[in-house]
């Protein structure tokens, strides 16, 4: 029993150290967020000597954060709506088939996961089809790739969901879409929830595919408006702080 315990108490301890590397930048760029340049550029965890909130109506006035709050929504809500239902009805028909065509189906999705972007033949594609530089070309992007990881983490879960709740909302006279929707969706919140989650944050903070394939810079994200932002005030470390902490909030919130 006293190594069982010791052996708690050490994981415990060790889950505190590790959540600590998290916390302490958190709170050292929120810190330093109300800081002045010379305080922030310390990178420490005390206190300001004067809270200077003046630092956000900076940010808010001169970075267009606001912007790319509303460029990184029109992208963002999209793809997570869009990427998680289509996941959610192509896990659930896959995992209740047993034929060969699901499973190469399946297959075929967790292909997927493996393929990297491939930069310059998309950006080609798009061209071809007259959408570079669109919301919608970068929304389709970012399906593509959250589609493979959406199907895999649903077919897992929708295994361990008897198919007698299938078999039973039939004989009550449900189609289809009456069982997945009423039925099994109440069923899978769980998976639903955490693929949200997942999906919002990685397009969210995405940098790169915004950058390739927007091309303008009243499109910009919020990513690429932090980046631009910070080119100006490499310096000025309280901009940058209040700048990031602008950014991870709405992702705090939501979670």
């Amino acid at each position: 029993m006293k190594k069982k315990h010791a052996g708690k108490c050490i994981l415990f301890l060790f889950m505190v150290a590790l959540a600590l590397l998290y916390v302490i930048p958190f709170f050292m760029m929120g810190l330093g967020s109300f800081k002045t340049q010379a305080e922030a550029a310390r990178f420490d965890l005390a206190l300001p000597s004067k809270w200077l909130f003046s630092n956000y109506t900076h940010v808010l006035e001169s970075g267009k954060i606001w912007l790319g709050y509303l460029n990184s929504i029109i992208i963002t809500i999209p793809v997570t709506v869009i990427s998680v239902f289509l996941g959610a009805i192509a896990g659930i028909v896959i995992s209740r088939r047993n034929d060969k065509l699901s499973q190469g189906i399946y297959y075929y999705f967790i292909f997927g996961l493996t393929l990297t972007l491939q930069i310059a033949s998309i950006f080609f594609l798009l061209q071809y089809l007259h959408i570079y530089g669109t919301f919608f070309s970068v929304i389709c992007i970012f399906i593509s790739l959250r589609i493979p990881f959406t199907v895999m983490t649903f077919c897992s879960f929708v295994k361990g969901v008897p198919r007698e709740i299938d078999e039973a909302s039939i004989m009550d006279g449900c189609n289809f879409w009456q069982m997945t929707i009423k039925i099994l969706f109440p069923i899978l919140k769980p998976i639903m929830v955490t693929n949200v989650v997942i999906t919002a944050i990685d397009v969210w903070n995405n940098f790169m595919i915004p950058l390739f394939y927007l091309g303008s810079a009243k499109k910009s994200t919020i990513s690429m408006v932090i980046y631009s932002f910070f080119g100006r005030y490499n310096r000025d470390w309280q901009y940058v702080f209040a700048a990031l902490m602008l950014v991870v909030l709405p992702m705090l919130i939501f979670l």
